[in-house]
């Protein structure tokens, strides 16, 4: 492999979802957990937001992507389901990392300009994802995660620090 053509790939993960999976950056992704129940997070609280669980003595919104984008209104938790912890772009000290709920783990995959392709579907656009793309044969979703943030800080007042968790 040429350094040019190094230069040019990106290490990527996919996260599985019941119906379809996310593409994120690898550096975004800090751990894949086992799923764990969430804390109930009070009625206000849109559907997708599933709660808040603990990780490294934090509180961490646990969100379904899935059911965020339109997509599935009921999550079926199986027996391999996962949580990814993932970094927030924003640096938000109040929240600096978000859960998503996967149905399985994670697969490392390297993206370059040959192995994806956008998707035009302007009938199937789908809220908090920023791109729908074939990589590597397969179709996925590059989520809007500055978007999920913004969501996350109007639902989750800053006072609002998790601190009963």
């Amino acid at each position: 492999m040429s350094g040019n053509s190094a230069a040019r790939e990106v290490r990527g993960v996919l996260l599985p979802l019941q119906s379809g999976q996310l593409l994120l950056p690898h550096m975004t992704l800090s751990e894949v957990i086992g799923y764990r129940a969430p804390e109930v997070h009070p009625e206000r609280a849109p559907d997708w937001l599933l709660g808040v669980i603990e990780w490294r003595r934090s509180p961490v919104p646990l969100v379904s992507y899935e059911m965020l984008a339109g997509g599935v209104p009921d999550v079926e938790i199986g027996h391999r389901a996962r949580i990814a912890i993932c970094r927030t772009l924003n640096d938000h000290s109040d929240r600096p990392y978000t859960g998503i709920l996967l149905r399985a783990i994670p697969r490392l995959i390297r993206v370059t300009e040959e192995l994806i392709a956008p998707i035009e579907r302007p009938d199937q656009e789908r809220v908090m994802v920023a791109r729908q793309v074939w990589v590597g044969g397969q179709e996925a979703w590059i989520p809007d995660l500055d978007a999920l943030e913004q969501a996350l800080a109007e639902v989750l007042e800053p006072e609002q620090s998790f601190a009963a968790v």
